[in-house]
């Protein structure tokens, strides 16, 4: 009896010692007495001490230290693993070091802890959908809504609406409105800009038009909802509309970088290049210490071909912590853009020997550059291949393959934008906006070979474009057709369709 009270008190007086130390020395202050005396405490002592190596890391972080914010990160992540600021802070550390497969585990593993969190469940998926892992998206999507009742309320929202994104990216609309009206995001900003989009997609743009316009109506301050009409208006070709949504967004918020991009669009459009220089440096001065402002001014100068102001920025975002490669990527597209298609190519080139991991990251958009840039030569043989390279690969998106599909068809290969096309429609059945699309090319360029069967789907979507129907009834009413073994059976079926949507 007397050598066990000794060593209960032996027990004791160590670990106030401990404590003592942990607490005061080590300067973990909210580590508990009773976490180190109790046994079965001891588990939220290693959680205490995790939380304060994560706290410690985002100290060293703020300071510019990030080799030794990562080995705080790590360790405390391994002690408190529910520990959601730790592992998003991670997450990003892991990307900006070009590692978003060490950034994905992070991040899935957490949901094993996190999985009632809606902000970390956001910041999980946000990730997965700018990897376009939209499968992976959708599986995880149906733990929170199948079936809803056992799930946590405010995750159900969040999950809906990025299953809804990610079935929209993979062209399946049908099931990105269901999921849309099924949990009652019609009228929050994301929900109401997704059914725009779809609308949009679907070729019905008045519908699209008009579903932005009613949504700005109850909610004008949703800024995000006026930009997306500004540029159909640009698309469209309306000019007064949208210089008067540019003018209406600069007023609400002249010192945002969106407003002020759209604002450089409407100088490109009307070719004011001293009024167009002058806002690019009024932006660079203001915007050069900010990523996300600056990328968007490398894409407007990818779409607008501007290779010097592409560099420029890609020189700026070279000097911030958060660099990457995707400014360098865009100086790229600017040049095919300007038709500077061998400078292009070197450029890429030039990257996948300097940065090998960007090959993997995005290898995707290497390999449609690299196509459409040898196309643009004349090099149609090698462009194939890379193109090949390209549809082989997985978690393709339809919205990047019609890119390059639009690229290809610009330049003449139209067999090339054929093989494009068709391999979207193979990945994703239900892809409305990559069917559409091959229908179109198909018909434009005789290619009739699997035109009836892509038809009959088309006309199985809830909303087929009835000026594609009127396209194709025309098309293969001809005398070009008559001896088309299904033109018959194909007329009715369009007639019909064509008809019932009259009424």
């Amino acid at each position: 009896m007397f050598l066990v009270v000794v060593g209960a008190g032996l027990w004791l007086f160590s670990s106030f010692g401990a404590w003592l130390f942990v607490k005061y020395h080590r300067g973990i202050a909210d580590a508990k007495y009773a976490d180190l005396v109790l046994p079965s405490r001891w588990t939220r002592y290693r959680i205490c001490e995790g939380n304060h190596f994560i706290a410690q890391a985002e100290y060293l972080f703020g300071k510019g230290e990030p080799a030794t914010a990562l080995f705080h990160l790590r360790a405390g992540i391994a002690r408190s693993p529910a520990n959601a600021r730790g592992r998003i802070l991670l997450a990003r550390l892991y990307q900006s070091n070009r590692r978003p497969d060490l950034a994905r585990e992070v991040l899935l593993d957490g949901l094993l802890h996190l999985s009632a969190n809606p902000e970390y469940l956001q910041t999980t998926l946000s990730f997965l959908l700018e990897s376009q892992e939209d499968a992976r998206i959708q599986e995880i999507a149906a733990r929170y809504l199948d079936p809803p009742a056992t799930t946590d309320a405010p995750c159900r929202p969040i999950a809906a609406l990025f299953a809804a994104t990610a079935a929209f990216h993979r062209g399946d609309y049908d099931r990105a409105e269901d999921l849309i009206s099924q949990h009652r995001l019609r009228d929050s900003l994301d929900g109401a800009i997704l059914l725009a989009r779809i609308e949009w997609e679907r070729h019905y743009p008045d519908l699209a038009l008009l579903l932005l316009r009613d949504h700005l109506t109850r909610h004008p301050e949703h800024d995000a909802a006026r930009a997306l009409l500004a540029g159909y208006y640009r698309s469209l070709g309306r000019a007064t509309d949208w210089e008067s949504t540019v003018i209406e967004r600069l007023a609400n918020d002249p010192l945002a970088a969106a407003p002020r991009i759209e604002n450089l669009r409407l100088h490109d459009h009307r070719d004011g290049r001293p009024h167009l220089e002058r806002d690019v440096a009024l932006y660079l001065e203001q915007f050069r210490h900010d990523p996300a402002a600056l990328l968007l001014l490398a894409d407007f100068a990818a779409s607008t071909g501007r290779p010097a102001l592409a560099r420029r920025v890609q020189d700026l975002f070279s000097q911030l912590p958060e660099n990457s490669g995707a400014p360098a990527l865009l100086v790229a597209e600017s040049l095919i853009a300007a038709r500077e298609y061998q400078p292009a190519l070197d450029l890429i080139d030039e990257y996948a020997r300097q940065y090998p991991e960007w090959t993997g990251q995005f290898s995707a958009i290497y390999d449609g550059l690299q196509a459409v840039a040898l196309c643009g030569l004349g090099r149609k043989d090698e462009a194939r291949l890379h193109l090949d390279h390209l549809l082989a690969q997985k978690n393709l998106r339809a919205e990047n393959l019609l890119a390059v599909s639009d690229r290809l068809s610009a330049l003449g290969a139209d067999d090339l934008s054929l093989t494009t096309l068709n391999r979207a429609v193979e990945a994703d059945p239900l892809n409305q906006a990559a069917l559409t699309g091959l229908i179109r090319l198909e018909l434009e360029t005789d290619a009739l070979a699997g035109l009836p069967d892509h038809l009959h789907r088309f006309m199985r979507t809830r909303k087929p474009s009835r000026e594609l129907l009127v396209q194709a009834y025309a098309t293969l009413g001809s005398d070009r057709y008559l001896y088309h073994p299904r033109q018959r059976e194909l007329l009715a079926s369009l007639h019909t369709m064509l008809v019932s949507r009259q009424r």
